[in-house]
């Protein structure tokens, strides 16, 4: 049995062809990563074509290196473009916000004065029917209001108070009954 040998130009030939392949392969992997527009390594390029790293980066292939690299780049660019993108939109908004928050206060702030300033205006206008001025009384009926307002938070406050210590109360009772039927029941048994 006689093996036939190759001959080295169908060699080199098919390996020139295997070569084209494998460059068109990366070629078209490029192009889809290009197109997905997300970051990629050449390691992403390499397992889309399925040829190894030493293939793009080999020197006779110098056109190919530079377009894996430069497209890698600018992928990982973009990536990065976007993200600050979004960092600056998002601070953006924040500060908008900002602003438009310290606007509302400053009106709302402007606002409760106004009405302060209306408020004494109109108690400073009070009269009774005989058109005696009623400052006074309205002074008293303020304080009256002030002291009658704190009585109140006084008295929530005690109650809250009251309220913590009926429940602590009722938790000791509780417990000390769980404690007398567990000392019942330890005594009916020793007695037995």
């Amino acid at each position: 049995m006689e093996t036939r040998r190759r001959r080295p130009v169908e060699m080199i030939e098919r390996r020139a062809t295997t070569s084209a392949d494998c460059e068109q392969r990366v070629h078209t992997a490029l192009t889809k990563l290009i197109k997905t527009g997300a970051p990629f390594t050449v390691e992403n390029v390499c397992a889309l074509a399925g040829v190894g790293k030493t293939f793009i980066y080999d020197k006779r292939r110098q056109h190919l290196t530079e377009a894996v690299l430069t497209a890698r780049n600018a992928s990982q660019k973009t990536a990065i473009e976007r993200a600050d993108r979004r960092i600056e939109q998002a601070t953006a908004s924040w500060r908008e916000r900002a602003l438009d928050a310290e606007a509302l206060a400053k009106s709302l702030r402007t606002e409760v004065k106004q009405r302060e300033a209306r408020i004494t205006d109109l108690t400073g206008q009070l009269f009774d029917p005989n058109g005696n001025h009623l400052a006074e009384e309205n002074a008293r009926l303020r304080d009256l209001v002030n002291t009658h307002t704190h009585n109140l938070h006084r008295a929530h406050n005690e109650i809250e108070t009251l309220r913590r210590s009926l429940d602590a109360a009722r938790a000791n009772i509780k417990l000390e009954r769980e404690r007398n039927v567990t000392e019942l029941f330890a005594n009916d048994s020793r007695i037995s």
